[in-house]
């Protein structure tokens, strides 16, 4: 996903309405306006925008920070996703002494922080030897297994088959692809072994920190060392309530904004049920009207269901405000992926199938659809609504 390119949230208010309103949404309305007028070519720095350096991950409900958030990023098909919270643990690398150091254990692998030896190269992050510890503990079972020999390459080009003299083994075709596009050398290591078939039937080989399999109809994927690891060393795999400054995982958090020339503002479509107060909220403009008497006393970019499915599909029709939470924990399951966001504020469920209006805080990233379903609104807009609806207060939601 992509981040909206107006960077901060626009809200304007109209004069008729202004002793209405609080405090913070005018100081939210003039901001906007004379960045508008003083600064027409905004950019992500003017705007503060910054990358977050912590995330949590809802499918285990573990938070990554910076210590390993970019190797995670840049390689999340190898290292899958963390299993625990950091760690300190007594570790030995090759090349420095034992001591305490930073791991986190990941579905597949276990990453470990380098950042304060000196080892000659530039890796901050690196993988514990995983792989050499499940070559030992195969051992039996792969004992009726004629392991091939090496053939340094003989018969494959350099584009097919890479030879390690360290440890006198090679890899070839896929898994030299798959070593080579997820930075092997650094989270892998050097090979243990030839490929060769495993009883189960997946060809297979082990490398210093991992291991690859492959299946002609899987392609080449990982197997969760670190799962394996964490279970036979006890380590607590349980998740953890997402922090309240901690924002779920998704890429576009990591996508600034894109400058623009002028802040060009969608058309409001006027009241559409001709009630006295009334919610425009549009699905494609991602953006929301709010009408006293016919006319318009705030507007604001929100963010709609994703519409991945139906179940976070923002409805279109004519709704209204049913119930009001000054504060409520959300949960759920949709599509098989439980989630819960603690406190959400401003709450104003419009319909029965639980889509409301609500304040967010655990994003910025408004006029871009990144809900279950809901709207989600700037926290000073959904301060405001909140004080301004009432009961029975009409919301239309618009294509």
């Amino acid at each position: 996903m992509s981040r909206l390119g107006l960077g901060a949230v626009v809200v304007r208010l109209l004069a008729a309405s202004r002793a209405a309103l609080p405090t913070v949404a005018i100081a939210a309305a003039l901001l906007a306006v004379l960045s508008s007028v003083l600064a027409p070519i905004a950019s992500a720095e003017d705007d503060g925008w910054a990358p977050p350096e912590r995330v949590w991950v809802e499918e285990t409900g573990q938070t990554v920070d910076k210590t390993f958030l970019t190797e995670w990023r840049d390689n999340m098909g190898l290292i899958g996703d963390p299993i625990t919270q950091e760690l300190k643990e007594r570790v030995a690398l090759d090349g420095v002494k034992t001591r305490e150091r930073t791991v986190q254990y990941y579905t597949n692998l276990a990453l470990v922080s380098t950042y304060d030896d000196e080892r000659g190269d530039d890796w901050n992050v690196r993988s514990l030897p995983l792989g050499i510890d499940a070559l030992q503990r195969d051992s039996m079972r792969l004992k009726n297994v004629t392991l091939p020999k090496t053939d340094k390459c003989k018969g494959f080009s350099d584009d097919e088959c890479l030879y390690f003299k360290d440890t006198k083994h090679a890899t070839k075709l896929g898994f030299k692809n798959y070593w080579e596009a997820h930075q092997g050398e650094q989270l892998l290591g050097s090979p243990l072994t030839e490929e060769f078939v495993a009883p189960d039937g997946w060809t297979t080989q082990y490398f210093e920190n991992g291991v690859l399999l492959w299946k002609k109809d899987k392609g080449v994927v990982p197997r969760a060392l670190g799962k394996e690891a964490a279970a036979r060393s006890k380590i607590s795999t349980k998740g953890i309530t997402q922090p309240n400054d901690v924002p779920v995982y998704a890429e576009a958090l990591f996508s600034p904004p894109q400058p623009v020339v002028e802040v060009s503002l969608p058309q409001s479509p006027g009241p559409q049920q001709g009630t006295y107060k009334e919610v425009v909220v549009s699905i494609s403009q991602q953006y929301m009207w709010a009408y006293e008497d016919g006319s318009e006393v705030i507007e604001s970019w929100v963010s709609t269901g994703t519409a991945e499915t139906p179940e976070v599909t923002t409805p279109v029709g004519n709704w209204s405000v049913l119930t009001k939470y000054d504060s409520q924990t959300m949960e759920g399951t949709i599509s098989g992926q439980y989630y819960r966001v603690e406190d959400v504020p401003y709450v104003m469920y419009f319909d029965n199938l639980g889509n409301a209006l609500h304040g967010t805080y655990w994003h910025n990233n408004f006029g871009h659809p990144m809900s279950h379903g809901c709207v989600n609104l700037p926290m000073d807009v959904a301060a405001f609504l909140y004080s301004w609806t009432d009961i029975g207060t009409a919301v239309t939601v618009i294509p």
